[in-house]
């Protein structure tokens, strides 16, 4: 979530996070807005995490490199270079694009891998769709939308909608796991119109329990707000227990 102007600038990660707490963003709003800083926290799974994610992400592509396929590597530029270069490689064909940038309007995205299919498109005799490393081998609803808000900003670019998109959990093989692009797009639209109308006006949020508390840089802040009530129902009593009682546990699996 960026500010270029006064135009709130949304990514995926801003999709997922509000599907996982309305009050995240809120909370990252003010912070753009320059009202609030954000805690110096970074829970020490979540480090690891993104560590172990990077190095799965480079052993695939080099599986693909080595396989024979032409790349288009845009890890380290910068976001408006990216832009421009992704859409070079897209109109030239390039077998595979990592972390190329996409955008549409205020909506904006830099997807793990883009790959070259033989289904026509604007750009030629081919398009492209989206595929996104993850470490967990359980496919979560966050993934499914950040894939298909790859998806959406694909077609724009290449007009038309990709047909599928691409988790790429641990394996030796690689193997994928594919879904319809369509068999999602409900959803998709449906949590972007409520992340678009949150971002739109100064919606009243509060602190609530959810799994993302045990990775959120914002947990420090919510458990002071926790701490500091001391409601007739005893729910911030609730609150507490719950925050102490995450492992920060993630399953970190190769």
């Amino acid at each position: 979530m960026k500010n270029f102007g006064g135009i709130i600038r949304l990514a995926a990660t801003d999709l997922s996070n509000h599907l996982s707490c309305g009050h995240l963003t809120s909370l990252n709003i003010s912070e753009m807005r320059g009202e609030r800083t954000a805690p110096p926290f970074r829970a020490p799974d979540l480090i690891v995490m993104q560590q172990r994610g990077l190095q799965h992400e480079q052993a695939y592509i080099h599986s693909l490199v080595a396989s024979g396929l032409s790349m288009v590597d845009l890890n380290g530029v910068s976001e408006s270079g990216a832009l421009v270069q992704t859409q070079e490689a897209m109109d030239s064909g390039a077998d595979i694009i990592v972390q190329g940038a996409l955008k549409d309007g205020s909506w904006f995205g830099r997807p793990d891998v883009l790959r070259k299919t033989d289904v026509p498109s604007g750009l030629g005799d081919w398009s492209y769709e989206p595929y996104d490393c993850k470490l967990s081998r359980e496919t979560k609803a966050a993934t499914i939308l950040q894939l298909s808000h790859y998806a959406a900003l694909l077609a724009v670019l290449q007009g038309r909608e990709p047909e599928n998109m691409y988790v790429v959990p641990p394996s030796d093989d690689f193997t994928v796991e594919a879904y319809r692009v369509l068999d999602f797009a409900a959803y998709y639209r449906a949590v972007k119109l409520r992340l678009e109308r949150a971002t739109a006006k100064d919606l009243q949020t509060s602190a609530e329990p959810t799994e993302h508390c045990e990775v959120c840089r914002w947990w420090p802040d919510c458990n002071r707000q926790w701490r500091r009530e001391d409601l007739p129902d005893g729910r911030g009593v609730i609150h507490n227990q719950y925050v102490q009682g995450c492992s920060l546990s993630l399953t970190l699996i190769y």
